[in-house]
């Protein structure tokens, strides 16, 4: 199962999709420092389970511009977890850059994944917090993606034995020419638009669905990185 909110949102400052996924993540961190949950768990270093989108829909400049209304997902594979960001928001309905216009809640369940397409720059770390770029080895970004996606399982799922060597990504596209450079804390994160194709059996289904709600690789829950769209068998 997967756990949606849809927000309408009105956009108080025109700004660069490159650099609206730092103050979307503000705004939901704000947001959740009004419940004592998220309150007290905010700075540990454990995993969120949850990922969201960027506006839409995009502009043909890559500018969002200000005064006009767009449309934001919040996924997680958890039910609790969305319900309290849910309530968190109707609570903070307004930052610097955004206005909560209307918000919808709803339970997906999908079905049998064949690709995912990330929407927003996955973002993948190597050796010294050194960002994976096209000219790493494609292995390596493999071997990243599946043990990221193997710890949020084992998150989600303790009680779970994880299939060591057993992979669910099939293959593997690189949809950009160059990095893609996301802004964060005044730097910039480099990540990459990934096609995978997913394996069929049931193990590689659970690491896909986790993927659904939690993102592609790291930071999901703090700027949207890896947020997915899946096609399914027919």
């Amino acid at each position: 199962m997967l756990f949606e909110l849809k927000l309408t949102v009105l956009l108080k400052k025109s700004t660069h999709h490159l650099q609206m996924q730092e103050p979307i993540g503000n705004w939901i961190s704000q947001a959740q420092l009004t419940d004592p949950l998220f309150k007290q768990t905010h700075y540990d270093k454990i995993y969120k389970h949850f990922v969201f989108s960027n506006l839409y829909p995009t502009e043909k400049d890559g500018i969002y511009q200000q005064g006009r209304i767009y449309v934001l997902t919040i996924r997680s594979s958890i039910e609790d977890t969305l319900n309290r960001i849910h309530q968190c928001l109707k609570k903070c309905r307004e930052s610097d850059y955004f206005q909560l216009v209307a918000c919808e809640q709803r339970t997906r369940r999908l079905g049998h994944i064949t690709e995912l397409l990330t929407i927003t720059p996955a973002i993948v770390t190597i050796e010294n917090q050194k960002p994976w770029t096209p000219e790493d080895n494609i292995e390596l970004l493999i071997q990243r993606l599946e043990a990221n996606a193997e710890k949020k399982f084992k998150s989600l799922y303790p009680d779970t034995l994880v299939q060591a060597g057993q992979t669910f990504i099939q293959g593997i596209t690189i949809e950009n020419r160059k990095p893609l450079a996301t802004a964060y804390k005044g730097r910039k994160l480099l990540g990459n638009k990934l096609h995978l194709l997913i394996h069929e059996d049931e193990y590689a289904q659970k690491l896909a669905n986790v993927v659904m709600g939690s993102g592609l690789a790291e930071k999901g829950s703090i700027l949207g990185a890896g947020f997915c769209l899946a096609k399914y068998l027919k």
